[in-house]
């Protein structure tokens, strides 16, 4: 008994978090569709690469292979990979929302914060993703992970949370290349405590995502000439904004397919690609910087306004009545969650990172995240919801602390301990 009062609300979190994707998985039939996203390929290919050729991948880090390609292990199928990233999924989708619960306690009542839960469980694009063997939901889980150890440490001041939390920001980059800046500002803001502490047994773990990072980075440049972590970057620039831009110079309509620069690109060997990324963006910010900035914000736009893409692609195979509706449904709540998600996630981003960046706290950090992650995502497009989806969550906490800090809310949101 004492258990279950200690834990009830985790243990309904999870109820209803495995009940709304019961629900959702019956009437969308997305456990049966066998359609993927296209990427999804592309990460069971690296996957197999680390595991079964023992070599890497030019687009996709050893992490994420090393995660989803644990069945190669035990002789399993390609078509096992994708399976087995379903129970991955669901794993660290539950387990972020207990992590999320957690971090919302901080700063306002247990009620208050499960409620909130309940409202970030039911953000449609990050359940669809469930489904798919893609990064988000796994690298959504190592960031709230890493939040939650980040506030853990400013309440304790144990640097054991500050290591861990560290270490975790550092590996993200290895599910998503794209995180390393965010994870290169927060290891410079904590270096003074790191260095205070190298020789802590905490600091294996550090020590060990940066050990991860150079094998990355060596194995890179040992099989494709180039010491980075991924060539990702360089080719989504040259293929998504940096070919707009050229668009929109020339004044002809984008394509994702029949896209000459992508075509050419691709028909380059791998450190080549970097060379003439770099050569493309360096020559487009002297002569063509006005149509960049162009399709910078046309990608942002179309980010913020899409619905999620791997909806749209669904088909009623058991013939149900009403799926057309549903399917319609659940597209178009998708489309206005990531509408009004996004700009309240600016909104009130901005407003507790101006609040507190002169004495930085966990806040500061996740807002600083928020931003990061829409306005990196400008680089590409036609995605649908898929870049904005890990900010979302992390909008409900910084609206609860908001809400908690009012007259009229405040006795409903504000902790019982501060």
């Amino acid at each position: 008994m004492d258990f279950l009062k200690k834990y009830k609300y985790h243990i309904f979190i999870l109820f209803i978090a495995i009940s709304w994707i019961s629900v959702f998985d019956f009437v969308t039939q997305m456990s049966i569709q066998g359609v993927m996203h296209s990427d999804s390929f592309n990460y069971q290919e690296a996957a197999k690469n680390l595991y079964v050729f023992y070599k890497g991948h030019i687009y996709r880090p050893i992490l994420m292979s090393a995660i989803t390609g644990i069945p190669y292990l035990f002789g399993g199928s390609d078509e096992s990979i994708f399976s087995f990233s379903f129970y991955v999924n669901l794993f660290c989708w539950l387990a972020s929302f207990l992590l999320f619960f957690e971090i919302l306690k901080s700063y306002v009542k247990p009620k208050a914060a499960f409620v909130f839960t309940l409202l970030a469980i039911l953000i449609i694009g990050n359940t669809v993703h469930v489904f798919h063997l893609l990064t988000e939901t796994i690298y959504q889980f190592f960031i709230v992970s890493a939040f939650y150890l980040l506030v853990r440490y400013y309440k304790t001041k144990t640097f054991w949370y500050l290591s861990f939390s560290v270490s975790i920001f550092l590996a993200s980059m290895l599910i998503k290349p794209g995180s390393k800046f965010l994870a290169i500002v927060i290891t410079l803001y904590f270096i003074k405590e790191i260095i205070k502490n190298y020789k802590s047994k905490s600091m294996f773990l550090i020590y060990g995502s940066l050990l991860m990072i150079a094998i990355q980075c060596g194995g890179m440049k040992y099989q494709f000439g180039s010491f980075t972590i991924s060539y990702i970057d360089s080719v989504t620039y040259y293929d998504y904004i940096g070919s707009k831009a050229m668009c929109l110079k020339f004044g002809k309509e984008y394509t994702q397919r029949n896209n000459p620069r992508a075509d050419f690109l691709a028909s380059n060997e791998p450190e080549d690609k970097l060379r003439i990324a770099g050569a493309d963006l360096k020559n487009q910010l002297h002569y063509n910087k006005s149509n960049l900035l162009k399709a910078y914000a046309l990608d942002v736009k179309e980010n913020t306004v899409s619905g999620n893409s791997c909806l749209s692609e669904i088909r009623n195979f058991k013939k149900r009545q009403g799926f057309d509706f549903v399917k319609t449904f659940l597209f178009d709540v998708s489309k206005w969650q990531n509408r009004f998600y996004t700009l309240f996630s600016l909104c009130l981003a901005f407003l507790f990172l101006l609040k507190t960046f002169r004495r930085p706290n966990p806040l500061t950090f996740i807002s600083l995240f928020m931003l990061y992650v829409v306005g990196t995502s400008g680089i590409s497009c036609g995605q649908g919801d898929r870049f904005h989806l890990m900010v979302f969550p992390f909008m409900f906490l910084l609206l609860a602390k908001y809400l908690s800090e009012t007259k009229r809310f405040k006795p409903f949101f504000e902790p019982l301990q501060k």
